[in-house]
This record gives C-alpha cells, structure tokens and sequence, in this order.
C-alpha cells in the first residue's frame, strides 16, 4: 500500500480490488475518527459512537463517487460525504427524539437527546464555517482571472466611509447594466467612461477605486459567492446609516 500514490490506491479500490480497498480504509481510519470528532465537537470511540460507524460507511461510499480527474482533493470531498451522512443522521436522530419524548423516560435518555441536539447544532455551525471558507477560495480564484489578490483588496479598500457607499452604489450601478457587465467580465477591465456617464463619479475616483470596484461586482453576480454578498451588503449598509 505504502507503494502506491492515494489516486493508484482509489483507483484500484474503484476497479473491484477489495483488499486495496479494505487496506486503503484501515489506514484511514485515524483520518475517519478525527474528522468525525472534529464535527461532533467531541470524542468518539469505536465501537461505542454510532457516528464513527456511519463515517466509516461514508468513506467508503467517498471512495466509490470521488472523481480521481477532477482535480480536488480526496480528502476534502471525503469529509463533504461524511459531513453530510451526519447531518442525515442528527435529523434523523433529532426528527426521533421529537416523537419519542416522554416525561416517564429516565435522566440517562435525556442527557442522551440533549447531546445529539448539541451535536447537531454544532455541526451546523461547523457546516456553514466550511461553506464560507469554501466560498472564499473561489472568491480568491474568481479574483486571480482580473489581477486582484485579498491583500491588494486589503491595500485599496477606502478608508473613508463616504468614499465606499460611493464605489458600492457605482458596483451597484456596474451591475444593473448588463452590456457594462458583459465588459466587465470579457476584457477583465471597467467600463471607466461608460460608468462615469452612468453615475456621475469623476473618473479619477472610479480609477483609484478600480480593484474595490470589481471584487464588490463580482460578489453581487456571481451565485456561487453568495455568502459574501450578505457580509458585503450588511457592512455597506451599516456606513451608510452612520453617514
């Protein structure tokens, strides 16, 4: 097993070979415990955590649909598949509880009930943590194609209060323009002139503002960072009630 490279191990294990598979399992099962603790917020042992079992099924299940050409890792799409078996799990578990609550049950059921609700709520938590990080490295990506970096948003977002609800509203208007937007996003460059007769905003403004200006455009049309557009929103919103 040693000899094989992870993608030669899978791709053994997907083509029917069962003791790769079953080795392939085995090594990873520290892999396995961890992640699933990590999601439960607690420790888990085998043999005595219906979770770890249920992990256990789902890498399996991973090894199975993981696409060995599609670039990502196996690891993180490992733990996307476990993730969402537990999250099955705890409403399954949680839907249970709900029926079979029962003031004659003892304390032990109980405390029982209250730890897989914890559980629960704390995998959701820990689920919408892995979504943003997520969204933030396409983010970082879908940033790359036009020349931008985080540290340069760091750099050149304004420090003034008056002059971001300007380049917000000039994003919006970016944005409400469809052939601005269809600039945009095939020369990679802003529609400089074209947005200063739209807005009124002096072009040196929108030139200093050029980086903030695309990065707040591409939050607001584009689903897939969808969880940015509520952080951005909400920030905007707030400096312009202050003003």
């Amino acid at each position: 097993m040693q000899e094989l490279t992870i993608n030669q191990a899978l791709q053994l294990a997907k083509n029917g070979d069962e003791i790769i598979r079953e080795e392939f399992i085995k090594n990873h099962k520290p892999f396995i415990a961890k992640t699933t603790s990590n999601i439960c917020k607690r420790y888990l042992a085998w043999g005595n955590d219906d979770e770890l079992s249920i992990a256990l099924v789902a890498f399996n299940e991973a090894i199975d649909n993981y696409k060995i050409n599609e670039g990502t890792s196996f690891y993180s799409f490992a733990k996307t598949v476990i993730s969402r078996r537990l999250v099955d799990y705890f409403r399954k578990e949680s839907k249970h509880q709900v029926l079979s609550l029962n003031p004659l049950e003892d304390d032990s059921n109980n405390l029982c009930d209250y730890d897989s609700a914890v559980s629960y709520e704390l995998y959701k938590e820990e689920e919408q943590k892995y979504d943003f990080a997520e969204t933030v490295k396409s983010y970082i990506t879908v940033l790359a194609e036009y020349g931008i970096t985080l540290e340069d948003l760091v750099e050149v977002s304004p420090k003034h209060r008056d002059t971001k609800v300007t380049l917000f509203r000039v994003a919006q208007a970016l944005c409400n323009h469809p052939n601005l937007l269809q600039y945009l996003y095939k020369n990679k460059l802003l529609p400089l002139k074209e947005l200063e007769l739209v807005t009124g905003v002096k072009r040196k403004v929108l030139e200093r503002g050029r980086k903030y200006l695309i990065a707040t455009a591409l939050i607001l049309t584009n689903p897939e960072l969808d969880a940015l557009k509520g952080f951005t929103m909400i920030n905007t919103l707030h400096q312009m009630r202050e003003g």
